[in-house]
């Protein structure tokens, strides 16, 4: 790559050799395969949508899952209006990190 950068900007491609060109087309795809991989881990979050999302997150009946929502996964949760979206990673580590609760009941009492 270092003949690579000592070249002016302005040398034709013809002008390269075939390992010059070579090691150009690799730094170039190095580049793209970088971004992919920033997108691809972007596009990898998981989100559910609505109450019944977090029933099935958290295979749960639908006055527990509207507790969850309103207490532990709080955090995890984005509502405007009447559309609830939900980070499951997010929401998952916070139900997990959250040890204090031994029953639905205790919920409400722990907020």
């Amino acid at each position: 790559m270092e003949n690579i950068l000592m070249l002016p900007g302005n040398t034709p491609i013809w002008q390269l050799t075939i390992d010059q060109f070579m090691k150009l087309l690799k730094s170039c795809n190095a580049k793209e395969s970088v971004d992919n991989v920033a997108e691809t881990k972007q596009q990898d979050k998981r989100y559910v949508h609505g109450i019944s999302g977090i029933k099935s997150l958290f295979n749960c009946s639908y006055p527990t899952a509207h507790k969850l929502k309103e207490t532990i996964i709080k955090p995890a949760v984005m509502q405007q209006g009447r559309v609830i979206v939900v980070d499951a990673e997010l929401a998952v580590q916070l139900f997990k990190e959250h040890e204090s609760v031994k029953s639905v009941r205790d919920l409400g009492k722990n907020s």
